[in-house]
């Protein structure tokens, strides 16, 4: 069965399967007893004692729980379904289905997932929209993100290695033997997971592509059980929460000064997208302050700015900027654009909104780098009074009045919208 365009891209009765699964493990008393660890260790963490913290952690650990249920409903690597995760709280096909986001999620992506075995043979079906995403790929990972270890990739395929029909059609073949260079070809030795990122830059128009995946070698077996699913989810959202806070949080994102970012390094050493660079860190600020961030696309093919909470989780991105990309954003006439993040609106088009805070993390993601591209000093950071930083910025600088604002937050949430359609 092939993907088409009368078919829901991302409510597919395969997802919407999981989700009803997923909806009975979090009711369960294993995962209320993992929730209430997990929050305590969250109240019991340095950064607990920062100004207004509470509802951020609580939405972070419910959330982390979700995505571990959506994973535990779709490990039947017999009976393979591609699942959307790390997303919004959403409403569709009757269904109320929660938020899924940790691990500082990219609020441009779509991330989709599949539970698959190396010893077996695969399809992945799938169609390109007539505008499609910015970037697209499909990793093997050895483990889920975060369980215990960075899951570097064992493989990956890239928009530019997969053939496509004029209609936007395509088939990739998963199996154990090496790739070769051949095209439309994942080797999937090593691996357990299959992750695939749609990477949106104008939420508007680009969409995610339908998929579709498929055991070739043998019949479907479903093997789900409520009390097993509900077990492994406690187990897999312990393991994540633990992992992101300690490795990700305290040692990568806090390890440079507040304020500061380090140059870009590529992701893959960080366990992260092989094609990506990034550079992160963390912002403490006073009410009267703003952090004015400078970067250059360097030729990438995406270019991504967002601001995250400081445990692991993408404000909600529907009711705020607190991520542009370089279609969302407006470049200076230097070709760099200036990010501004501040708890007050300065009123600056470019202005990264953390639901009103001043303490947070920062990732500024590029994907799909030319060759020869300086990363080296490629990116700085301005802390600037609020009251002075029109004399910092240059003079081509877009403001938004209050009406503008609500405007740009309504056509977000509209473009955001779309990839439920």
């Amino acid at each position: 069965m092939a993907p088409n365009e009368h078919r829901a891209v991302l409510a597919t009765p395969e997802q919407l399967l999981v989700e009803r699964r997923a909806l009975e493990i979090v009711q369960t008393e294993v995962i209320a007893a993992a929730k209430f660890r997990t929050l305590k260790m969250f109240m019991a963490d340095r950064n607990a004692q920062l100004l207004n913290q509470s509802k951020f952690m609580r939405i972070s650990v419910d959330e982390h729980y979700y995505h571990a249920a959506l994973m535990a409903a779709s490990e039947q690597p017999r009976s393979p379904r591609i699942t959307w995760t790390l997303n919004c709280a959403h409403d569709w096909a009757g269904q109320s289905v929660p938020g899924s986001r940790f691990g500082q999620d990219n609020t441009d992506n779509i991330y989709r997932i599949a539970c698959i075995e190396e010893n077996l043979r695969y399809k992945i079906t799938g169609k390109f929209d007539a505008k499609q995403a910015a970037d697209f790929s499909i990793s093997a990972l050895p483990a889920q993100m975060g369980e215990d270890t960075l899951s570097p990739a064992t493989a990956i395929i890239t928009l530019d290695q997969i053939d496509s029909g004029s209609d936007g059609r395509f088939e990739i073949v998963l199996d154990s033997t090496p790739t070769d260079g051949r095209r439309n070809h994942l080797c999937i030795t090593g691996a357990k997971f299959l992750m695939m990122r749609d990477s949106l830059a104008d939420w508007g128009a680009e969409r995610p592509c339908a998929l579709l995946i498929e055991r070739t070698d043998g019949p479907h077996e479903d093997d789900y059980t409520l009390e097993t699913a509900s077990r492994r989810a406690a187990h897999l959202g312990s393991r994540i929460a633990d992992f992101f806070l300690d490795f990700v949080q305290h040692k990568m994102l806090e390890a440079s000064p507040a304020n500061v970012l380090p140059s870009p390094v590529s992701s893959a050493a960080r366990g992260g997208l092989v094609t990506q660079s990034a550079t992160v860190g963390h912002y403490l600020l006073g009410e009267d302050e703003a952090l004015v961030i400078t970067a250059d696309r360097l030729g990438a093919r995406y270019v991504g700015m967002q601001i995250v909470n400081m445990w692991m989780q993408s404000y909600d991105p529907t009711a705020h900027t607190s991520s542009l990309n370089h279609a969302q954003a407006i470049p200076d006439s230097d070709g760099r654009y200036r990010w501004v993040i501040s708890g007050r609106d300065p009123g600056v088009h470019n202005w990264l909104d953390g639901s009103g805070t001043v303490i947070g993390t920062i990732v500024l993601r590029w994907q799909q780098l030319p060759p020869g591209a300086k990363l080296e000093g490629s990116v700085t950071s301005e802390v600037i009074k609020l009251n002075e930083l029109h004399t910092h910025l240059p003079k081509e600088t877009v403001y938004l009045d209050a009406t503008a604002r609500e405007q740009q937050r309504r056509e977000r949430l509209n473009s955001y919208n779309q990839r439920l359609l």
